[in-house]
């Protein structure tokens, strides 16, 4: 088996984290939710680390073969089709608990030609750890491993303009999700990323030998790696950031937008999101939540300027 072979295969076994059951439960009513479009439900983020099911959010992905099916609305699956994905929001009654997730609903296809986009925003994270939830068939479950095992390889491939050699595991990807980071909205307090790293050490110790093994730019040395790049595509790469930080701010902008109007709550929800991540609360106004479109654009100049994003 090549090296390649041996790579999709490991990221399929780990695709098999065993789920706690409100996790199962809202995939659950995703798929009654919108029906047989859905051709498979991952599960990701903090929560999915911790294999928690009770504090806050959860965050799924709902793969679907047909926006217009899975959402029953021309105007929506057009919106998930120019800016993938839409966001929406779920809860459940539990066991004395309600269950929450944030989800977000985008094509099978678009995932899949997303993780080699030039924006980082789809492999950013599912170069990151993820369960699988539910896959139809075993030709969905194929393409959600296939589309993962490209995000964690362009996402590490990506960043080995941005290292100087030699490198070991932990540097290289510590580099690789601070740049994903600075290439979006993050609202994150410092030691974010690296107490992300630690978090991986289990995925990333799988997988980062197998990457390695599959990428022309990159070999290993004593104590880690080194990359093989050449000045000039070095260069290359490192520009490729600045635009990719450039694009990927002006779109999460338009994400944000777009989530105020599909998310219900999503106003606060945004707020809250902040608030978690960087320690800076800004109170919602009976404005803001009537005119999002209107009101947003006070309140993200004033969480600029307090550090709620950079």
């Amino acid at each position: 088996m090549n090296a390649g072979a041996v790579l999709t295969s490991t990221v399929g076994e780990l695709l098999e984290v065993p789920a706690p059951p409100g996790a199962l439960a809202l995939a659950q009513a995703l798929r009654r939710r919108h029906g047989d479009a859905v051709a498979a439900v991952l599960f990701y983020g903090s929560n999915f680390r911790r294999g928690d099911d009770r504090e806050g959010l959860l965050d799924l992905y709902v793969l679907v073969d047909d926006a217009r099916a899975a959402l029953g609305s021309r105007l929506s699956a057009w919106a998930c089709r120019r800016l993938p994905p839409n966001v929406y929001y779920l809860e459940l009654p539990g066991d004395g608990q309600r269950l929450r997730c944030k989800y977000a609903v985008v094509e099978t296809a678009a995932f899949a030609r997303h993780m080699t986009a030039r924006q980082s925003y789809f492999w950013g994270r599912f170069g990151q750890a993820s369960g699988l939830l539910y896959a139809r068939d075993a030709a969905a479950r194929e393409r959600v491993t296939d589309a993962l095992t490209q995000a964690v390889c362009t996402l590490l491939g990506r960043a080995l303009p941005l290292l100087d050699s030699p490198f070991d595991e932990t540097a290289w990807w510590r580099t690789a999700l601070t740049a994903c980071y600075r290439a979006e909205l993050r609202p994150e307090r410092p030691g974010a990323v690296q107490a992300l790293v630690d978090a991986l050490a289990p995925w990333r110790g799988r997988l980062t030998p197998l990457v390695a093994a599959t990428l022309q730019d990159v070999e290993p040395c004593p104590g880690g790696y080194r990359a093989t790049l050449g000045a000039a595509r070095r260069r290359a790469g490192r520009a490729a950031w600045v635009g990719r930080r450039l694009l990927g701010k002006t779109l999460n902008v338009a994400r944000l937008l777009k989530a105020a109007f599909t998310f219900a709550g999503g106003v606060d929800y945004l707020l809250w999101k902040v608030e978690r991540h960087s320690g800076v609360r800004v109170e919602p106004t009976p404005f803001l939540r009537r005119h999002p479109l209107l009101g947003i654009w006070g309140v993200a100049w004033r969480l600029w300027r307090r550090g709620g994003f950079r």
